[in-house]
Formats: structure tokens, sequence, C-alpha cells
């Protein structure tokens, strides 16, 4: 009986089973990952095309060719050699490793600088801006990116997958926003499809440094885990390497914690704002004679930064012409600078509230009358 329900099984799904990959000798993974710590001239001419295709696509606010240099981009193997050598302690392939990283960094960061001084930048975009404010969610994002990566790597039948995780984990975009912001003053003009917003504080190059970090190390313990769950490396040999880049993870989750709870409030008022479509929500005195206007309003971009317990505060608004009064900026600045001394401690908190007024008009050509 057992028998003829295994054959009916087989028969109803194709013999259909799990296949599990074969894995690759350690021997060929680590000449692989010595050719790739190697920086050759192929390396830096990849990372070079990658990086002004993803300068351009940055400055000309194109997704499409963000993604594109992503998929150029070489700058995954080094680390990935990395994640090995600190696996199976070879000091010398980790040294070769990390300049090599260190030197396509270099790279990336002075390409953008200079396209974006020859081409005279002056003010950032959405594309910008999205990579300007990592937090955990981004850390995730790099972890699970590297378990891919190393397992594919590891597996012959999988190393089609390469490309996808280079897109996931995007490392030299972030480099190239902070290259840019590195060509700019203290602060930026920032655009927001038509609307123009000046005298946003220009946390550009140190916001995108840290997104790209937050990749590297990501990326670096998580494949580590991964050679040492695969038996490339033993605990015994690598647990010195094994504590400091926990330790490197650890600090750089601080920071990261922080972007959070800043992320976590941008979603908060985003909904606050939400609420006020649906009318539900009676805060400001405006909203209760022409609640149906707030269906219109969008929070743009939002940015805190606390220095000595002083706090700068940069919102930027999207509402119907007239609909954000001086008095409406005034009462939401009370709001921020109440819960900022209140719940928050905070010595001083300077806030600047910018609205691009948006506009629809309608016309219908008026229909011929008819003979």
């Amino acid at each position: 009986m057992p028998n003829l329900i295994s054959v009916a099984v087989e028969a109803l799904t194709g013999e259909w089973q799990i296949n599990l990959e074969q894995r690759v000798p350690r021997k060929e993974l680590y000449k692989a990952r010595i050719a790739s710590s190697k920086p050759s001239l192929g390396f830096f001419l990849l990372l070079l095309c990658s990086a002004v295709i993803a300068t351009l696509g940055l400055i000309s606010n194109s997704t499409a060719v963000v993604i594109g240099a992503m998929i150029v981009a070489p700058l995954m193997d080094p680390i990935l050699s990395l994640a090995f050598a600190l696996a199976i302690s070879n000091n010398t392939l980790a040294k070769r490793s990390l300049l090599t990283i260190f030197l396509g960094v270099l790279t990336v960061v002075g390409t953008a600088a200079f396209l974006s001084m020859l081409l005279d930048v002056s003010e950032v975009n959405r594309e910008m801006i999205s990579r300007t404010a990592p937090n955990l969610i981004d850390l995730g994002i790099a972890i699970a990116a590297a378990v891919a990566g190393s397992f594919s790597m590891t597996r012959a039948g999988l190393s089609n997958s390469i490309a996808g995780v280079a897109i996931a984990v995007a490392l030299v975009p972030p480099l190239c926003v902070c290259g840019i912001g590195l060509s700019l003053g203290q602060e930026v003009v920032a655009v927001f499809g038509r609307g123009t917003v000046a005298g946003i504080t220009n946390q550009i190059a140190e916001g995108s440094l840290l997104l790209f970090l937050a990749n590297l190390i990501g990326i670096t313990v998580a494949s580590l885990f991964i050679f040492l769950i695969q038996h490339y490396g033993s605990v015994a040999q690598s647990w010195r390497n094994l504590l400091v880049w926990l330790g490197l993870l650890g600090l750089l989750a601080i920071p990261l914690s922080s972007s959070l709870r800043d992320f976590s409030n941008k979603q908060q008022l985003d909904g606050q704002f939400a609420s006020f479509k649906a009318g539900r929500v009676r805060q400001f005195e405006l909203t209760r004679k022409n609640p149906y206007l707030w269906q219109r309003v969008r929070v743009l971009y939002s940015n805190v930064r606390v220095v000595d317990n002083k706090a700068t505060v940069d919102l930027v608004l999207s509402a119907p012409k007239g609909l954000v009064t001086d008095g409406v900026a005034q009462e939401l600045n009370d709001r921020i600078s109440k819960r900022a001394r209140t719940d928050l401690g905070l010595d001083d908190i300077r806030t600047t509230i910018s609205v691009i007024p948006n506009q629809i008009f309608k016309y219908k050509e008026a229909s011929e009358p008819s003979s």
C-alpha cells in the first residue's frame, strides 16, 4: 500500500523532489576568491564604467539607469573575498581584499565628485535623497542579499542569482551619491517633481556613506556566517574575526536604529496626513473648514539631525496653493518643538518647513454649435 501511494504521488507531481546542489570544493572557491581580491585592470574598468553610469543616472533622476549601474559594478566580489578570508583566517587575503575595496571606494567617490563638478550639479533629486537616510531595514536587505550571494557562490548551479543580488544590495549608487554630496556646499537645493526647495541641510555625503557601510558590514558578517556554516572555515580559527565584525555591526546598528526611529516618525507623519484625508483628525483649524483639501497634501521629504543635543528639522510638504499658511506652519512648528523638548529632552530645535504649492487647471474645449 505505501508503495502504491508513493507511485501515485510521483505520478501526480512529476517525480518532484528537493535537489541538493553540489558544493563547490574549497580549493576551487579559494582560487576564485584570490582572483577576485586582486585589483585587476578589468575590475577598475568595470567599476569606473559603473560609477559613470550610476552618477549620470542619479543626476538625471533615472531609476532604470541606476539599476543598470548596479549590474555592471564588480564591488561585490572583493567583499565576498574578504568574508571568505575572515572565515578561513587568511590575513593576506583579507588585507588584499580590504585594499581592493578601499581603492574601489576611492575610485567611485572620486569619479562621482569629478562628474558632479564638471556638470555643475547644484541640486539633489529623489534618487539621491532616497539613499541618504539608511536604517535597519537597509541592513536587513544587505544581510539577506549577502546570504543569497555567498550561498550562490558555493553552489555552481546558482550562479545566475548574482545579478539579482547586485541589484538588491546597491553598493555603487550610495558611493556616487557620497561623491556628489562632497561636491556640494553646506546647504543644497532639492527637487521634488516640479517643485524646488532651497536651504535643506546637506547630509548627502554622510547619509549615503553610512548606507554603504551598512551594506559592506552586513554583507561581510552574513557571508562569514554562511561560509562557516558550510565548513569552509572553522569558528575555532576565526572567532576573533567574528567578534570584531560583530562588534562593528553592533556599532553600526546604533545610528541605523536612530534612523529607523526617524523613519518611523516620518511614517507617523504620513499617517497623520492620511487621516486628514479621511476627515477623522481635527487638529488644525483649517482642516475643519476644508477637510477634503488635505487629500492633496503630501510629505515629500523629512530629515532630522541632532548634534550636541540640538536638533535641526527639515520638512518639505506639497499642498494646494494657499492651504498651508503661515499660521498652519507656525502651529506645526510649535507641535514639533513641544514634542522635541518634552518627549526627547532636546535643548534647542530649528525647524525649516518648505511648502511646494500645486495647482491643477482643467480645460475642456467647447464644442462647436451644430448648423
